[in-house]
């Protein structure tokens, strides 16, 4: 018996250990494939753009009431908006996806994600991005790593590995990558997409982060999109500034963020066709390109500007205004990409403001403790990742002055976020799908399981023509108080419970049967079905097919007890 039992244990550690072994080498697959494809990804759409917008050669200029108009911007942005609306037109998109995807996925019990939609997103973020649409560059990249982790997990010849850790492997290399911040990378994957920590995830997550890194830094084709210079200054001077930054950081991120689901939920009411939707952005960004260039694409160029040279106050207020305004139209109406980079450009213009507030007497060298704190503060509140967001900090300035900083604001507009909006935007995308990543794993995996699994047959069966004694008898036999009504097909006729029958002046039970029990649709799930029983009293319930009226088994307290046990414990081997 003894020999037999350690058998079992070094078979079980082998395929453990194989499991483990396969885990930490896709991992770092994953980190270098993520980090070439984010960096050709970040340089192609960048060159493109300056190709487009700071080549001389492509203006196109028109006289307009004795004013020279370079309307480039137009022409390019509606190209642009054409091929994503070709795109939308023969795959039949509805919708394309992203890093809320990459959460659900995560957290779901097969962790599928939509290989082609994926890739295609990517695209589609690609030309909208060179294409000079106000959009971000970061989320289309996040959802691919995510994309790429789930795509090689469901190849035949790899070994059994969890979903959620190799999609956070493929999240934290894009961040990775794309900042230049390993620690951000796998504090993001565990804040934001799996959020529960285990040394399994940390260790695979961990490597897939720095390869992703290492890769990036040694090929160098991007640098890091940000890079400050530590100041030296006193923080209590700065404190008044930086919670004012808090506030109007998360009052605008509550603006950005309710603007998004607007837009979103026109472009749905709009009447138009799915794929024309993309036009009206492409048009309007070109438009106000015209005008005011600086809103269009990244950004990365004015938010760096606002750090290291003074700005005109109202420049500030129209930059604020206008990219609120065109990424929530871009975004809502299909043309692709993150709303980390446009949060990061909204922060930083906010920190900009209130530098330049006169009745706040602040110092001139604080300006970019002011940017960088709004930068901060309202991406964390937009993307849910206050912790991310610190560590995101530290690492693109080098400065732990800097990061203990931003700890104010961050806090601030989080808060403001927390208690007016309740949720991060990719929360709130996934709650208006009807799913609810707020209620944790549990209530996602209850959702999803049908309650079919658990429904058993062990139930009595009676005839309608049945006598008092026989029911009697039978439920005597079976130790049962309980049965149904069914006819030759199996159709549900009504219960019988044993108390009705006791005493009673006719003899046929059908007449003592309950005529509309409390009855659950089998395509009910585990999660609706604990709360249709919440306050049920009895032995048992049937399960009905809905369409036909048929039983097709009955389910217990205990039954449904057994259910969320089993997938409790699944979560916790998971999460261990």
């Amino acid at each position: 018996m003894i020999t037999l039992n350690m058998e079992s244990f070094y078979r079980s550690l082998l395929i453990k250990s194989k499991s483990n072994i396969a885990l930490l080498i896709t991992s770092i697959f994953v980190g270098l494939i993520v980090s070439i494809v984010a960096q050709l990804f970040i340089l192609s759409a960048k060159n493109l753009y300056q190709y487009f917008y700071n080549n001389p050669e492509n203006y196109f200029i028109i006289n307009l009431f004795d004013l020279n108009l370079n309307i480039s911007s137009i022409l390019i942005c509606l190209l642009a908006s054409l091929i994503v609306c070709f795109l939308i037109k023969i795959k039949n998109i509805d919708r394309w996806h992203g890093p809320a995807d990459t959460i659900y996925a995560a957290h779901q019990k097969k962790g599928t994600l939509d290989t082609e939609k994926g890739f295609l997103s990517t695209i589609a973020a690609f030309v909208s991005i060179s294409g000079g649409a106000s959009v971000g560059i970061y989320g289309p990249l996040v959802h691919f790593g995510g994309t790429l982790g789930a795509f090689l997990r469901r190849r035949k010849y790899m070994p059994i590995i969890p979903h959620d850790i190799i999609i956070g492997s493929g999240v934290a290399a894009a961040i990775s990558a794309g900042f230049g911040s390993p620690l951000a990378g796998i504090l993001f994957a565990h804040e934001v997409v799996l959020r529960h920590f285990s040394m399994r995830a940390i260790t695979a997550i961990a490597l897939s982060s720095i390869t992703a890194s290492v890769v990036a830094n040694e090929i160098g084709l991007v640098e890091p999109p940000f890079r400050f210079e530590e100041i030296l200054f006193d923080l209590t001077s700065a404190l008044p500034g930086l919670i004012f930054v808090g506030f109007a950081s998360g009052i605008i991120g509550l603006i950005f963020m309710h603007g998004l689901l607007l837009s979103g939920k026109i472009a749905k009411q709009s009447g138009l066709k799915n794929f024309y939707n993309p036009i009206i952005p492409g048009l309007l960004c070109g438009i106000v390109g015209c005008f005011i260039p600086e809103v269009l694409g990244l950004g990365i160029t004015p938010v760096l500007e606002m750090i290291t040279t003074p700005n005109v106050l109202t420049f500030m207020v129209l930059l604020l205004i206008f990219k609120l305004f065109l990424t929530s139209l871009c975004i809502g109406f299909g043309l692709f990409g993150g709303v980390f980079s446009p949060a990061i450009f909204l922060g930083a213009t906010v920190g900009a403001i209130i530098y330049h507030i006169p009745f706040l007497g602040i110092n001139p060298e604080l300006q970019s403790i002011f940017v960088v704190g709004g930068m901060a503060a309202l991406s964390s509140s937009v993307i849910g990742a206050p912790i991310t967001a610190i560590v995101l900090i530290l690492e693109l300035t080098g400065s732990y002055k800097f990061a203990i900083a931003s700890i104010f604001p961050i806090v601030i507009s989080t808060l403001i976020t927390y208690l007016t909006f309740g949720s991060s935007f990719f929360d709130k995308q996934l709650l208006l799908r009807g799913i609810f990543m707020s209620f944790g794993r549990e209530h996602i995996m209850l959702s999803q399981q049908s309650i079919r699994k658990y429904c058993n047959n062990d139930y009595i069966g009676f005839d309608k023509n049945i006598t008092v004694s026989e029911a009697t008898k039978i439920f005597k036999k079976q130790k049962s108080t309980e049965g149904y009504f069914l006819d030759k097909d199996k159709k549900f006729l009504g219960k019988l419970r044993l108390i009705d029958i006791i005493e009673v002046k006719k003899d046929i039970c059908y007449l003592y049967r309950e005529k509309d029990p409390l009855t659950i649709d089998q395509k009910s799930n585990v999660n609706e079905v604990i709360k249709t029983l919440a306050n049920f009293v009895g032995e048992s319930v049937p399960i009905i097919d809905k369409k036909n009226n048929i039983l097709v088994g009955i389910i217990s307290e205990n039954d449904v007890l057994n259910s969320y046990s089993e997938i409790s414990s699944e979560i916790r081997s998971i999460e261990k």
